[in-house]
């Protein structure tokens, strides 16, 4: 928009907040705020069409419309606290990210938890997803493309290895963002006078 370079310091992951579990349950997962633009309708359709089981972890104003789309193998949990979020990231098959987000925080928590992430391939999941390492992608915004990333992950074509899943989440840590923010403003050239045009306000 501006035509300027800029650095990218991408935002903090908790990543300690998640584990592994010694072996996943058989559901996928979806965390999101229900809004329509997240495109969780896609997601419903296509596992309607798979027949596979389906949690929804969260609440929004598209509730309705989603829970009278979804047939019984999709189950919405609503809001859960901190520490049944975590055990369900453990325990799923893999985290459905359906929608284009400018960063997207549920990919990186479900890659803490060791599990990988079927996203669509755009938005901020160009920067947060490795395909092949910590999930996969499909490329559009269709049911039988998203029906087609679930069964290449059904297949077993890709060996999702935990260990290497977490790796990858832990670039995102919240203690490499503190270093990287602080190096970038350790870096910054600081002025010796700045004018002000406002008053009260020091320097320090």
């Amino acid at each position: 928009i501006y035509g300027r370079e800029a650095e990218v310091i991408f935002p903090p992951v908790e990543v300690q907040r998640f584990h592994r579990s010694g072996r996943p349950d058989n559901f996928f997962l979806i965390v999101s705020r229900l809004s329509f633009y997240k495109r969780l309708d896609l997601a419903i359709r296509a596992f309607n069409t798979l027949g596979l089981p389906l949690k929804i972890i969260g609440s929004g104003p598209a509730f309705e419309f989603l829970r009278n789309l979804a047939r019984p193998n999709v189950n919405f949990l609503g809001r859960t606290s901190d520490a049944e979020l975590a055990e369900y990231y453990a325990g799923c098959k893999a985290l459905i990210f359906p929608g284009v987000e400018d960063f997207g925080l549920a990919p990186l928590e479900a890659n803490a938890a060791g599990r990988p992430v079927i996203a669509f391939q755009g938005g901020g999941a160009l920067d947060t997803v490795s395909p092949g390492i910590s999930g996969l992608f499909f490329s559009e915004h269709s049911v039988e493309s998203l029906v087609e990333a679930v069964r290449v992950l059904e297949d077993g074509r890709f060996d999702f290895k935990p260990d290497k899943i977490r790796e990858h989440a832990l670039r995102f840590d919240k203690a490499v963002f503190k270093d990287k923010f602080l190096k970038f403003l350790n870096e910054l050239p600081f002025p010796e006078k700045v004018n002000l045009p406002t008053r009260g306000i020091k320097l320090i």
